[in-house]
């Protein structure tokens, strides 16, 4: 069976594969973030800590990419 035209053209990304570890840190309901387990400071405070992805990650697919 013949494929359809965006199916020939459209560009594949490979999304990465990482999960934030959030050993250490758990979310406060109350605050609306997330904390250190320990000290109860929060996490953005902290260089080592990894947040979890947003759309903010997302691969950018606008008007820079088209004619791929």
């Amino acid at each position: 069976m013949k494929k359809h035209i965006l199916e020939k053209k459209a560009f594949v990304y490979d999304l990465p594969k990482t999960d934030p570890d959030m050993t250490g840190y758990e979310f406060d309901d109350e605050k609306g973030y997330w904390v250190n387990k320990n000290s109860k400071k929060p996490s953005i405070e902290d260089p080592q800590f990894a947040a979890p992805r947003t759309k903010k990650a997302d691969i950018e697919t606008g008007e820079d990419k088209k004619g791929e």
